[in-house]
């Protein structure tokens, strides 16, 4: 039972680390809120842990990326998502009002946001206290995707038979993105106790 005088979070014990957390800590400084509620002095660490399944989920929007690259985004068509962007490269040579003209513009988003998706992806794995940054940024990358496909859509007069294979992958890329990046954002740094001489600093 708790003495009072040991670290405390919202007032109980907090458990303590497992081996395999106390191989990557960082000490939490005194008066560090948890849940809006200041935690008592004492050894209390931050865990630094990879977001493994956020991490899944951004590679996998990756993986739908290069699949609407290689797709056609037209039903029956023969135009890939990479001939397009070959467009948007030319288009854009020209102006941001040619890309915006000709709807090049939104290949080009899902083409690039999904090769951000991976980066960002790949850095989650990093063991940190916390990937709210990297969720934040996902996120608006994932939004900006969603933009381009919606604005995608409405080109075709939202006929779902209009778009092709491409078009459902990029979908696929912003639904993915967002999942992955809520799951960054949202996920607290696990905060615990470690024996002192096995803290190391971050």
């Amino acid at each position: 039972m708790d003495d009072g005088t040991g670290p405390t979070i919202l007032g109980f014990p907090p458990d303590p680390a497992e081996d395999g957390d106390v191989e990557d800590v960082e000490p939490a400084p005194e008066g560090t809120a948890v849940a809006g509620v200041a935690v008592g002095p004492g050894r209390l660490v931050y865990v630094r842990r990879p977001d493994v399944v956020a991490g899944v989920l951004l590679l996998l929007a990756g993986v739908a990326d290069g699949a609407s690259v290689w797709l056609p985004w037209d039903r029956g068509g023969e135009t890939t998502g990479l001939d397009l962007v070959a467009r948007a490269v030319g288009a854009a040579r020209e102006g941001a009002a040619e890309l915006g003209r000709t709807g090049l513009w939104q290949p080009a988003t899902v083409a690039v946001g999904g090769a951000v998706l991976v980066v960002l992806g790949l850095l989650v794995f990093r063991p940190a206290r916390g990937h709210r940054v990297s969720g934040v940024l996902a996120l608006g990358v994932a939004l900006a995707v969603a933009a381009a496909v919606v604005a995608r859509l409405a080109d075709a007069g939202w006929d779902p038979r209009s778009p092709g294979w491409g078009v459902w992958c990029a979908a696929a890329v912003a639904g993915l993105g967002v999942l992955g990046a809520m799951k960054a954002v949202l996920t607290a740094p696990r905060v615990t106790t470690a024996p002192a001489e096995r803290l190391l600093v971050g």
